[in-house]
């Protein structure tokens, strides 16, 4: 597990706190297939029918007001809210119902056990860091008109549903010419071919709405541009 270190506003003194760095979430599905790699003995439709009857009857405990303990989880609960008189009935505006969850035996025996690994504190926005032209064989500097590029970065993954996402090249008067496709997109580097591109000078242009979750989206493009223009001869 990776944890990072950032500045404790919380005090007027000067320290830190730690962050755990989450790189995915896993939901059903990924569980799912993950347990149909090591065991080949049950069908995915089995392991669905199982969860989904386990969870009916997790809700229906809950629903009975039982206290229920598993191996990974804990649940119980808990009313807030001032009753004037012992004569009070519950009032929904005025008191509240709290489900409980804590971990379980096998939750709380896992932490003590889990190795951590320190890192540096990850890069809230995209940032293009290297253009390293293939056929020339320069960096940050020159560009090959339809020739291989290769950025290096951070968050530089090109995804969402928005029509817009893509990779660009920014002429001097503006015009944007996107990128057709992508050979290597990932949150660290991106390998494509240029698109067609006449004389001149040129930003680079990332329009994304990807996040450290695969298949999670920003709800607006996120658009960055290279700090430094590369020329086309």
């Amino acid at each position: 597990m990776k944890y990072y270190l950032t500045e404790n506003k919380l005090t007027d003194e000067s320290n830190y706190v730690a962050r755990v760095l989450v790189e995915r979430t896993i939901d059903q599905e990924t569980l799912i297939t993950n347990m149909l790699r090591k065991r080949n003995l049950v069908s995915k439709t089995d392991i669905v029918a199982v969860l989904n009857s386990l969870y009916e009857e997790v809700i229906q405990s809950i629903i009975d007001g039982y206290n229920i303990t598993l191996p990974i989880a804990n649940i119980g609960y808990s009313i807030t809210g001032v009753f004037d008189t012992k004569r009070e009935f519950f009032i929904v505006d005025k008191h509240k119902l709290h489900i409980n969850l804590n971990g379980g035996k096998l939750i709380k025996d896992l932490a003590g056990n889990i190795v951590l690994k320190r890192v540096k504190k990850p890069t809230a926005s995209t940032e293009i860091t290297d253009v390293m032209d293939i056929s020339s064989e320069t960096l940050n500097t020159d560009l090959t008109s339809e020739g291989i590029f290769e950025l290096n970065g951070s968050r530089l993954k090109i995804a969402g549903e928005h029509a817009d996402i893509g990779l660009y090249f920014v002429a001097e008067d503006a015009t944007e010419t996107k990128v057709a496709h992508l050979a290597v997109n990932s949150h660290n580097k991106i390998i494509a071919q240029a698109p067609t591109l006449a004389p001149g000078n040129y930003l680079i242009r990332i329009k994304s709405q990807a996040t450290a979750n695969n298949g999670v989206y920003l709800k607006e493009l996120r658009i960055t541009d290279t700090l430094f223009s590369l020329t086309v001869a």
